[in-house]
């Protein structure tokens, strides 16, 4: 997942390039890139693209389901009992969304919180 502070325009990753390549060296993190507030690319540095290629050739796929899934040994009862009281319908409805719905909404997320920052600003 993406979080916010990796999430910038096109126009300010051509501005300022050399302190994006700077940022996805030291953090290994993909940077998206923006066109008209709709992620467009996906950016990373040379080093971990080509980790995550040796990661998709050297191993076999298996499903999300199978993933997911924990076998018996791996079950941790403290873990096993703070999930009984949690609600994923807010969890199932969001992984039904496509990966783009997904990041507008965290756009969307991100303008609300500027707009909020702005407005505090101008109330002091």
């Amino acid at each position: 997942m993406f979080r916010v502070a990796d999430i910038f325009s096109l126009s300010d990753f051509q501005r300022r390039t050399r302190e994006h390549i700077r940022r996805l060296r030291e953090t290994g993190r993909p940077e998206v890139l923006t066109v008209n507030g709709r992620a467009e690319l996906v950016v990373y540095d040379a080093e971990t693209y080509q980790e995550i290629a040796d990661d998709l050739h050297g191993r076999p796929r298996i499903s999300v389901a199978a993933a997911a899934k924990p076998t018996e040994a791996e079950s941790d009862p403290v873990v096993e009992a703070y999930k009984r009281d949690v609600d994923c319908t807010l969890l199932r409805e969001n992984l039904r969304r496509t990966v783009q719905e997904r990041v507008d909404n965290l756009l969307a997320l991100q303008r609300l919180a500027s707009e909020a920052r702005r407005a505090g600003d101008a109330a002091r």
